[in-house]
């Protein structure tokens, strides 16, 4: 029997949440700017990895503070060279050897924890929350795939599971995660498969443990005393989070935005077998913010597999055009992509909160 919803979130359902009156959360091109021109209010680094990549971009990529976004490296291009050159152990020139690279890249990942969590602390309750109040009504429970790696999904279940149920609940994220094991069902809400990984997500690479972290944006859940989740904050220090089996470091699991993805991760391999399932079982699917990139072959692979069952109709994508929100699909980039691999789905241009607005919201 078909189940519910699935809601299927990319990198423009973070790019919706808004921060201010104007300013909303950085899209993939954004988050490196950010990273460069934040960099002297960061708490995170007491290495001072951040400046070493600021020096890097200087050095090899002619980034200047009064450089606009549209012209630094793309982050996945950046991220992709870094992989390349730490896999086939080559210095890029003199001046950057292996371990300067190893280091730029854990600087990368510092900055994008930075970037994100400041988000959630500017904007605790956004648009994802009507998202899921609406989308996934009392019984149901909300069922999410998700590319992103940031807190903004996970934030919101939490919020929501406090409305929902006595002393709310954490997210099943369908991994062994070594200090959720103890949590009885009624502690748990919903459910996320993180095809990316997640910020939150502390990972030994020796024994393969992994743990739920705690962020700022998190704690606030009483629930999380209880796992007795570790602080993310001392993943960035200068010796890590060591792992209490072990004694090996631990570091956040995720797939950054290069080309050279890796998804070998035995808790990512668990995630993606049981999105399939999940995916395979669903009565209707909603994309928010997912463009069906080119290179994103395994995630688009794994789509199609598991939405073989579906009618075009059953699926929603909800898409951003500033320039036309009425476009039709077959006049839009993303819109054909998806035409190609679907058929002529329930398309929408005019943005989440638009979408979101309307009297047939929904509704396919």
């Amino acid at each position: 029997m078909p189940e519910q919803t699935i809601l299927f979130l990319g990198a423009g359902a973070t790019a919706s949440v808004r921060i201010g009156p104007v300013e909303r959360a950085p899209t993939t091109g954004g988050i490196l700017p950010r990273i460069y021109r934040n960099r002297s209010a960061s708490s995170y680094d007491p290495k001072g990895r951040i400046d070493q990549l600021a020096a890097f971009l200087q050095e090899e990529f002619h980034v200047d503070p009064e450089l606009p976004e549209n012209q630094y490296p793309g982050l996945p291009l950046l991220m992709s060279l870094i992989d390349m050159a730490l896999d086939r152990r080559e210095a890029i020139n003199a001046n950057w050897d292996i371990g300067m690279l190893s280091e730029l890249r854990e600087a990368i990942e510092l900055g994008i924890f930075d970037v994100l969590e400041d988000v959630l602390r500017k904007a605790p309750t956004n648009n994802h929350y009507q998202l899921l109040e609406k989308l996934f009504p009392p019984p149901a429970t909300p069922r999410i795939i998700t590319t992103n790696y940031d807190l903004v999904a996970d934030s919101t279940l939490l919020y929501l599971s406090q409305a929902r149920q006595a002393g709310g609940g954490v997210p099943d994220y369908h991994c062994e995660i070594a200090n959720m094991l103890s949590l009885r069902p009624e502690q748990k809400f919903g459910s996320i498969f993180k095809l990316h990984g997640s910020l939150n997500w502390l990972y030994c690479r020796n024994c393969q443990r992994l743990l739920l972290g705690a962020t700022e944006s998190t704690k606030f859940l009483g629930i999380f005393r209880e796992v007795a989740p570790p602080d993310l904050l001392s993943s960035f220090s200068p010796d890590g989070s060591v792992c209490e089996v072990c004694n090996s470091t631990m570091l956040p699991l995720l797939i950054a935005p290069s080309h050279l993805k890796d998804y070998r991760n035995p808790h990512l391999s668990q995630v993606w077998h049981q999105a399939q399932i999940a995916l395979r079982r669903c009565a209707r699917v909603v994309f928010v913010g997912y463009s069906l990139p080119d290179d994103d072959v395994e995630v688009i692979y794994l789509l199609k597999r598991g939405l073989a069952h579906l009618s075009p109709s059953q699926i929603t994508v909800v898409q951003y055009c500033r320039e036309n929100p009425a476009v039709l699909a077959r006049d839009h980039e993303v819109g054909r992509r998806y035409r190609a691999l679907f058929g002529d789905i329930d398309w929408h241009a005019g943005g989440l909160d638009e979408w979101i607005a309307k009297p047939t919201f929904g509704s396919s």
